[in-house]
């Protein structure tokens, strides 16, 4: 009996291969989200402790004009940061979205692949059953033959 033999076999591999390039993508992507994410929480959470600084010192009325300067243009730098780092963030989510809807159209082509060899798979075995059947009337038949012309 001969054995299965899909077509597309070549082209199967290929959208596997990309699915499987699309989800190591999404990986490095969703981690570079994450650590940005943490990065993005560090500044903000600087930025508001500079501020309850600030406002500590200025409810202590001991600070001189010189370092309320300087703890305002520290706050302005922490905030800026911040920004930046949400700003970071931002690009990286819309990146992940990106990655996440590659990973997806590259599954359902895979899946699409997967499905049409699955259902040639199904009508190969059924043809073989067939041929079988047939070979194995043949041969009942035959023997009948054999056996009343005797």
């Amino acid at each position: 009996m001969k054995r299965f033999e899909f077509r597309l076999e070549s082209l199967l591999n290929l959208r596997r291969a990309a699915e499987e390039s699309a989800k190591r993508a999404f990986g490095e992507v969703r981690t570079a989200a994450d650590r940005q994410r943490d990065e993005a929480e560090r500044a903000a959470e600087a930025e508001a402790r500079a501020k309850d600084e600030m406002r500590s010192a200025q409810s202590g009325l001991e600070l001189c004009v010189a370092d309320l300067l300087a703890h305002q243009r520290h706050v302005a730098a922490l905030g800026k940061r911040a920004g930046t780092e949400r700003s970071r963030l931002g690009d990286l989510e819309a990146a992940l979205e990106k990655a996440r809807g590659a990973l997806a159209a590259a599954m359902k082509d895979r899946k699409v692949l997967d499905r049409l060899r699955e259902r040639r798979a199904a009508e190969w075995q059924a043809e073989m059953l067939k041929d079988e059947q047939r070979a194995a009337d043949e041969a009942s038949s035959a023997a009948r033959q054999a056996g009343g012309a005797r």
